[in-house]
């Protein structure tokens, strides 16, 4: 069969009168005008249901297959580095061992750096309650939404004051009980990792070869190589402008005079790659530190206005302007991408969202190719 007929066939089927259907109804509709509806509305609703289905399953086995996803995209990242160290005589498997191994020696280095500031906010967490709740004490009496914040932080502290013994208990059982499944879910993500990228040309040839026409074959050829282009291409560009961006906001940190000016620009570099939540989520961090920090509301504002305004400096003009529109995506389907993909798999789906989407769009240009269309004028 024809690609392109195939092609066609797999379009849904135009609501349009034909010139030999039956003479209209009083409702405006001809009797296959109506049979074509409810084909369409049919295929919809199946379509609506598998979704939800399929959502299901993932929420219900995200420990499995969010670190197998993450390990998917990041073998499609590094494959093409695999298989130009295969063509020099390395092994598949070896190269892939000893890429993980540089990954996972990457990340000791990067925890061991900075373990030592993350402990230091660890053990001040119950003070920092404190000092915020007197913060926001004083700002109670000209800020009349604040009450609420201030009522919830009196009943942490059982009646007003903070309960210094049960918040570490607290705050040490939550970390034991989130760093077990934690390091099981990364265990299981690096085994993904090293076997993927050592059968990742074998999978590709079975793949290719499981199509019957030639043009078929192509097309899965040319997918996967544009999948694999469009996800280096975006995450390195993106990755390079993170990285601009945690230098920046660490040095802006540092000339104002937060503490750990390092540990805030880290966290503007990670929390980067999940589109506006992350931005978000530093700045009231950010935030929160200066409100320990300074003794002044204007000092303590001042940090998460820099980081703002660096960060809408890097989202507005810097990475439009470096990414290109090749790989710009509609701000709108990001961030349901991102609501959807968080709220099916939590933390990773976040970072997860935008090279999801990415595959999504390259799949969806090869097998529903859109006509072109010509303007008046």
């Amino acid at each position: 069969m024809d690609l392109r007929n195939y092609r066609r066939r797999l379009r849904w089927p135009a609501l349009s009168h034909r010139r030999d259907a039956p003479p209209a109804d009083p409702a405006g509709m001809t009797p296959v005008d109506e049979e074509l509806f409810w084909k369409t509305i049919t295929r919809l609703a199946v379509i609506g249901i598998f979704v939800m289905a399929f959502g299901a399953v993932l929420m219900a086995t995200r420990a499995v297959t969010a670190p197998v996803c993450a390990a998917i995209i990041v073998g499609s990242i590094v494959g093409p580095l695999v298989e130009h160290m295969a063509r020099r005589g390395v092994p598949p498997f070896l190269s892939s061992i000893g890429l993980v191994s540089i990954f996972v020696a990457a990340l000791y280095l990067l925890a061991l750096t900075f373990s030592d500031q993350v402990n230091t906010w660890i053990e001040r967490a119950p003070e920092i309650g404190g000092i915020l709740e007197e913060r926001f004490q004083a700002m109670r009496e000209s800020v009349g939404f604040l009450r609420r914040i201030e009522r919830g932080l009196s009943d942490v502290g059982r009646g007003g004051a903070i309960d210094v013994q049960v918040s570490e208990t607290s705050l040490l059982e939550t970390a034991l009980a989130a760093a077990t499944p934690a390091v099981a879910q990364f265990l299981l993500f690096a085994g993904t990792l090293i076997f993927f990228l050592a059968g990742r040309a074998q999978m590709k040839r079975k793949l290719v070869v499981g199509f019957m026409t030639r043009e078929a074959r192509l097309m899965a050829l040319q997918i996967v190589s544009e999948i694999e282009r469009a996800l280096g291409r975006y995450l390195g560009t993106v990755t390079m402008i993170n990285a601009g961006l945690g230098i920046a906001t660490g040095i802006a940190m540092w000339l104002i005079g937060l503490p750990s000016p390092a540990l805030w620009g880290l966290l503007a570099f990670v929390l980067n790659f999940v589109p506006y939540i992350g931005a978000v989520l530093t700045t009231l961090t950010i935030f929160a530190v200066g409100l320990v920090s300074f003794e002044t509301l204007g000092m303590a504002v001042l940090p998460p206005v820099v980081f703002l305004a660096l960060t809408t400096l890097e989202g507005q003009f810097i990475t439009p302007s470096v990414v290109g529109r090749r790989l710009t995506l509609n701000p709108f389907i990001v961030f349901l991408a991102v609501a959807f993909w968080t709220w099916i798999w939590g933390p990773i789906g976040a970072f997860l969202a935008v090279p999801i989407l990415i595959v999504t769009v390259v799949l969806l240009e090869h097998v529903f190719p859109k006509d072109e269309v010509s303007l008046p004028g």
